[in-house]
């Protein structure tokens, strides 16, 4: 697993991270919000995710952020106060390469 060797919140609207070999990836609030793979986001029964329930134009942010062990990233989010995910610095770099955001 690839530690990132920064991290930074922009203005509670992007999560930027920068690797060891020097890629830089960039998320925004609303699709961390949406990838959200948490038990309730991702929820089995027939009631939709919690990320489907933020209805556009609804705009989420990340109001706060704690490291996990050395392995992740635990974020709130608004405007819901969601902050159950813990997102895996693999899973980061994976969805910024996913989403086409990593230079």
């Amino acid at each position: 697993m690839e530690t990132p060797s920064r991290i930074e919140l922009v203005g509670g609207e992007v999560l930027i991270l920068e690797w060891a070999d020097g890629t830089v990836s960039e998320l925004t609030a609303r699709a961390l919000r949406d990838a959200c793979a948490c038990a309730d986001c991702r929820a089995k029964d027939d009631r939709p995710p919690a990320a489907l329930r933020l209805q556009a134009p609804m705009v989420a942010a990340i109001v706060d952020a704690h490291l996990v062990g050395s392995y992740g990233i635990n974020l709130t989010f608004a405007p819901d106060n969601h902050r159950t995910g813990i997102f895996t610095f693999d899973q980061l770099r994976d969805l910024a390469g996913t989403l086409g955001t990593s230079t």
